[in-house]
């Protein structure tokens, strides 16, 4: 039995690669007769901002106030993931007949990118998970580490990393 792939999710991080995956999204709906979510995850800054002080932010400013600070900057990350979005079905317009992305579902969240990613492909039943890979080298990829790579180890679900072309 071949798989059958009818729920894409698209992982972005706004990137000139996740443009590219992007395209490769498109256009595997388009065949498939699939639908795309679109998820983006941005880093929980108050976390990172408390870790690399060395100091608890949240009891110094109170959770409320560092709340609203994480919604407002999820509120401008959704902005930035729309127009993205918009953007790349206006240019691929003329290549596709319709833009398959559900501008209505469009899953942002603050924390670890590959928990995050891997979390919300299991739970929504997604059959396919298409993201950017910037093609680091062997060496950022031992320093740093790589969210891509990360995704591909530890998800359950098929996934399409796509490199930056020249």
């Amino acid at each position: 039995m071949l798989p059958e792939v009818k729920k894409i999710l698209y992982a972005t991080d706004l990137s000139e690669s996740a443009k590219t995956a992007l395209a490769w999204a498109m256009s595997l709906a388009e065949k498939y007769d699939a639908g795309i979510s679109t998820i983006h995850i941005m880093p929980d800054l108050i976390k990172e901002m408390s870790a690399g002080m060395g100091y608890d932010l949240e009891a110094h400013f109170g959770a409320d106030q560092l709340t609203e600070f994480n919604v407002k900057g999820k509120s401008a990350a959704r902005d930035s993931v729309v127009k993205r979005i918009q953007d790349v079905c206006s240019d691929t317009k003329n290549a596709l007949p319709s833009c398959r992305l559900d501008l209505n579902h469009i899953i942002i969240k603050a924390g670890h990118p590959v928990q995050e990613i891997v979390e919300a492909a299991v739970e929504g039943g997604y059959d396919l998970v298409i993201m950017g890979s910037h093609g680091h080298g062997f060496i950022d990829k031992i320093l740093l580490g790589s969210v891509a790579q990360g995704v591909v180890q530890k998800c359950p679900v098929p996934v399409l990393t796509v490199r930056l072309t020249d």
